[in-house]
């Protein structure tokens, strides 16, 4: 089915996603003006991303370190990535999975470093799973790692209990949501592995995966996003 998907993708013109200008492609699905525009993340605290006026690490991750050592996101959550990210996640729209991912492949090019062992995209709960149909993580990580050779482990961790939506709720709220949410299918083999999901807001969900990763014996751990809000 990929092959028949990129054979389609590349003798069929697409529309972009935002101005429905005609793309070369249909495997971007945004138009070279559309994607100039993106808001683009900026400097940040190395560790979690919170804006900075430079890239130092903020006071925050240094009194408090997260389980995770850094992130990397390609966006700021702002319009119109966010409506774009909603559209993926909501309205079904994979395409912007395809599209917004080719801005974090970049990110991480220029960034430069060692590439994890492995992408561990932000496991859904089945029931929401099942819902929805699909899980947004994993169709950006797929895009990563066929863009940088990395293996996506999908099946490493499952969500053992059902939360709720974390952006309803506050950020104490946030972190018991998901208090043991999480578990180890198997023992993960890989030491430097990426956390992948399509927004940061907290950082609770990547803490909380990256502190079961860290229990396990894994060394590294990066967290991949599109985007990531300033609050």
């Amino acid at each position: 089915m990929e092959i028949v998907r990129q054979l389609i993708a590349a003798i069929m013109p697409g529309a972009c996603l935002l101005c429905g200008t005609a793309v070369a492609r249909q495997e971007h699905l945004l138009c070279a003006s559309c994607t100039a525009d993106l808001p683009a993340s900026g400097s940040g605290c190395y560790v979690c991303g919170a804006a900075l006026p430079r890239d130092l690490i903020c006071g925050g991750c240094l009194t408090r370190p997260p389980a995770f050592d850094h992130v990397a996101c390609a966006y700021a959550y702002r319009y119109p990535v966010d409506q774009l990210i909603k559209n993926l996640k909501y309205r079904q729209q994979l395409a912007v999975a395809r599209a917004l991912a080719q801005g974090l492949v970049q990110r991480i090019k220029q960034e430069g470093g060692p590439l994890p062992d492995c992408l561990l995209p932000v496991p859904l709960h089945p029931l929401r799973l099942l819902r929805r149909g699909y899980n947004q993580a994993e169709e950006i990580a797929r895009v990563v790692g066929r863009e940088l050779g990395v293996a996506v482990s999908g099946g490493l961790v499952r969500r053992q209990r059902f939360t709720r939506e974390q952006s309803r709720l506050l950020l104490p709220a946030r972190r018991r949501n998901l208090r043991h949410a999480f578990a180890l299918r198997r023992s993960p083999e890989c030491r430097h592995i990426a956390i992948v999901d399509d927004v940061l807001t907290s950082g609770a969900t990547a803490g909380e995966l990256a502190k079961l990763l860290c229990r396990s014996g894994v060394n590294k751990i990066d967290v991949w996003v599109l985007a990531r809000t300033q609050q």
